[in-house]
């Protein structure tokens, strides 16, 4: 499988330093084609995270598109389950991402489109096993072959931010106490982690924490989110003493 000249590239585009270093690179290599960039919004990005992108995406002139599920944000979802998402197949990736940019790609696309994605081997053992091209035959329907091809796989994270610094593109600020660019509070962030928004999202901290009293489940399998905080803040309380 390739990229001819008439395919229609659309980036999945989050803000964050591999879809920006994705972004550089399909534009760096495929400057002729028909390039759309869409953001999912799940209602639970970093503020400015929009914005951001758009700074981003300026720099190529090209628009972002940013796509909604109409009905539900991730707290709303939350909410209504009366459970947040699990480590497995995540609701909130099918729900609030995949679906409204699928959707998107149906209202707006036509011929051959290559969907590309920032996805890297290095993130985790699933990701590694994930096939470079796969065909999407849900979207590949009246007019339109639909593939998914993630170019930046098999890239090492010293590279990607080696290749963002030699090509002038700027980290989102939340990269200087957070490893990840993902919503202002995700299932995969460490104790570390936690303690890190607490400080900096004080917000998004207490709206997690009020939900889970709420719904009566926690965002974390170890726990509540204010005891994860008073966990971290122990060891750190640790680690000064014996210094």
């Amino acid at each position: 499988m390739n990229i001819t000249p008439d395919t229609t590239i659309v980036v999945n585009f989050s803000g964050g330093k591999d879809s920006c270093a994705m972004l550089h690179h399909i534009m760096e290599t495929y400057p002729n084609n028909k390039v759309h960039v869409v953001m999912a919004d799940t209602g639970w990005e970093h503020k400015d995270a929009i914005d951001w992108s758009k700074s981003i995406t300026n720099r190529y002139g090209l628009p972002l598109h940013v796509v909604r599920n109409p009905n539900k944000t991730l707290l709303s979802m939350v909410e209504r389950r009366g459970m947040w998402p699990g480590m497995g197949p995540r609701q909130c990736t099918s729900d609030l991402k995949r679906g409204p940019i699928h959707t998107w790609i149906r209202r707006n696309c036509t011929g051959h489109i290559v969907s590309v994605e920032g996805l890297r081997a290095e993130e985790s053992p699933k990701r590694a096993q994930k096939p470079t091209w796969e065909k999407l035959d849900d979207l590949s329907k009246r007019g339109r072959e639909v593939w998914k091809y993630l170019p930046i796989q098999w890239w090492k994270e010293v590279f990607v931010r080696f290749y963002l610094e030699a090509n002038s593109i700027p980290l989102h600020p939340v990269y200087a106490y957070l490893n990840r660019f993902s919503c202002r509070i995700c299932i995969y962030h460490s104790k570390h982690d936690t303690r890190k928004v607490y400080e900096h999202d004080r917000e998004a901290f207490e709206l997690v924490a009020a939900l889970e009293k709420k719904i009566g489940h926690t965002i974390f399998m170890d726990g509540p989110i204010e005891a994860r905080l008073t966990a971290e803040n122990t060891k750190v309380d640790t680690y000064k003493k014996k210094g």
